[in-house]
């Protein structure tokens, strides 16, 4: 039986576990019993969509709270048992195909063999924005920050990327009449985007919610105090207490647990940024998503990129089979992945409005939006993303609803 082992169950791993099912397992199992499966492993039983975060954070009448939220066993429930395994635990550990994991369900660590290993583990940070375990410890973060957040008079959130910006403008939205500061980290908001025109009008409609915008400082240290407040310790040497504070600074590579010559200088998996190969790595080794070199921190890099791995799987694991004449050469078409290196990114700014006359009338306008470099309309961002965060794809998520099609 030839393991396909995926790590990281969220937006790169359940995405290519289903392409693998799907589209590469149907080619190679080709006799009455199944020769390949595939195994996915992840902390968390389910899925977190966290796109839509910086809303469920602020309210959970605007978000319920379990909504971004999917199982990944009722999601993986039709396929059959001789070809899928999904075991709820985190890797520690990586020796000569074989990965040693810590079971939620066990006091005994486990070690699962593998004949292809995908990395799909992505980053760490605050369960805000992140599976750390258990996906009841994001569920918990959000329900502590919407007991707190009504009680606050000052709100820090350090960040200026799009998640730190649309949670600004969450909360300026919900609570304009709160003292709400946001900490670019550097000489402008979304300092990823090239163009500049599109930071200034986020900070425009920013600052129309009496958010403040601070540049060039950043948080070095936090300590949270036991009346729940936070002491802050800027780069400059200030410091302040604030009620709430929000870390939207971004996260770090899950890779601990791997050899540190399959890493690049960032701690990241070394990927080739076309067919998905760890370059770093022995051969039948691969990543995806955030964890990857090649990712620039977007969803997009994990989903868009799935079919380029799956077909660099399917290709590895059925030269022998097409040599031998038992599946007929091709059988799944070329593809490579190619990513897009203009700006594209849609960020809202503030809460839904109910009616497109209620949009019109009134500012912000829904966000800031980039297409191939080209900034577009804030309506185009506020129907697209800003009304619903774009929530009503969350359990498609889970169940790979994008990936019917090879």
């Amino acid at each position: 039986m030839h393991n396909i082992l995926i790590l990281g169950g969220n937006f790169g791993g359940v995405s290519i576990a289903h392409y693998c099912l799907r589209h590469v397992l149907p080619l190679v199992n080709t006799g009455d019993k199944s020769e390949y499966k595939v195994t996915l492993i992840s902390p968390s039983d389910h899925t977190f969509f966290k796109i839509g975060a910086p809303r469920a954070l602020v309210s959970a009448e605007l978000i319920p709270r379990e909504k971004p939220f999917a199982s990944i066993i009722d999601a993986f429930s039709n396929y059959n048992s001789s070809e899928f395994t999904f075991v709820q635990g985190e890797a520690i550990a990586v020796n000569e195909k074989e990965v040693i994991v810590k079971s939620t369900k066990s006091s005994t660590n486990l070690a699962i063999e593998y004949d292809s290993l995908i990395i799909a583990t992505g980053t760490r940070s605050s369960p805000l924005w992140t599976l750390n375990g258990d996906y009841k410890l994001t569920t918990a973060a959000f329900e502590d920050l919407h007991q707190r957040l009504p009680r606050a008079e000052t709100i820090l959130v350090a960040g200026g990327g799009a998640a730190g910006v649309e949670t600004a403008g969450e909360i300026g939205h919900l609570y304009r009449e709160k003292d709400t500061t946001i900490l670019s980290g550097s000489t402008r908001l979304l300092p990823r985007l090239q163009n500049v025109r599109v930071a200034k009008a986020a900070e425009s409609q920013l600052e129309s919610l009496d958010v403040k915008i601070i540049h060039n400082l950043k948080v070095v240290s936090s300590s949270q105090l036991p009346d729940g407040k936070t002491t802050l310790t800027f780069s400059d040497g200030t410091t302040r207490i604030v009620d709430v504070y929000i870390d939207a600074t971004g996260g770090t590579p899950n890779t601990d647990f791997l050899p540190a010559g399959w890493l690049d200088d960032n701690k990241r998996v070394a990927t080739d940024p076309i067919t998905l190969r760890a370059t770093k790595a022995p051969a039948s080794v691969y990543s995806l998503g955030d964890v990857a070199s090649y990712s620039k921190g977007a969803a997009i890099d994990a989903m868009w990129a799935v079919p380029a791995l799956g077909y660099s799987i399917w290709s590895d694991i059925a030269k022998e089979k097409e040599t031998k004449g038992i599946i007929p050469a091709g059988s799944l078409k070329e593809k490579r992945y190619k990513q897009i290196q203009a700006d594209m990114q849609f960020v809202p700014i503030g809460k839904p409005r109910k009616s497109w006359t209620d949009r019109f009338l009134h500012r912000p306008k829904g966000g800031v939006g980039v297409i191939f470099g080209w900034m577009v309309p804030s309506w185009l961002v506020w129907l697209a993303k800003s009304r619903t965060f774009m929530m009503d794809k969350a359990p498609g998520l889970a169940t790979g609803d994008q990936f019917l099609k090879p």
